[in-house]
């Protein structure tokens, strides 16, 4: 018996390719790789290239997502069973509610 979770990924790779499939399961799974506490203040905004796109609310945990980059990137493409991002690229900005910045994100 097959779980959904299989069947979905062998549908998402015959319909997008397996690489862009590696990237949805990065997506997928960036929560578990840095915990629930920082992904609160870390989200996914998308994927650039084979940049994962990532913006946080504190510096605190824009410096140690910096710091432990190499190590996300290895644990994330790990996770999805291959190849799917090559960097992590950190943005400092507002995550929640109303963007008062005018929704441009500061880059460092």
């Amino acid at each position: 018996m097959y779980a959904i979770r299989e069947l979905l990924g062998d549908a998402l790779t015959a319909l997008v390719g397996s690489k862009r499939a590696r990237q949805a399961a990065v997506l997928d799974c960036w929560e578990q790789v840095v915990g629930e506490a920082r992904a609160r203040h870390a989200r996914v905004l998308g994927l650039r290239g084979g940049a994962l796109v990532v913006a946080t609310d504190l510096p605190a945990v824009y410096h140690e997502l910096g710091l432990r980059r190499r190590a996300l990137v290895d644990a994330l493409n790990a996770r999805a069973g291959g190849n799917a991002i090559s960097e992590i690229e950190l943005l400092m900005r507002p995550i929640g509610g109303s963007d008062p910045a005018g929704g441009r994100p500061r880059e460092r």
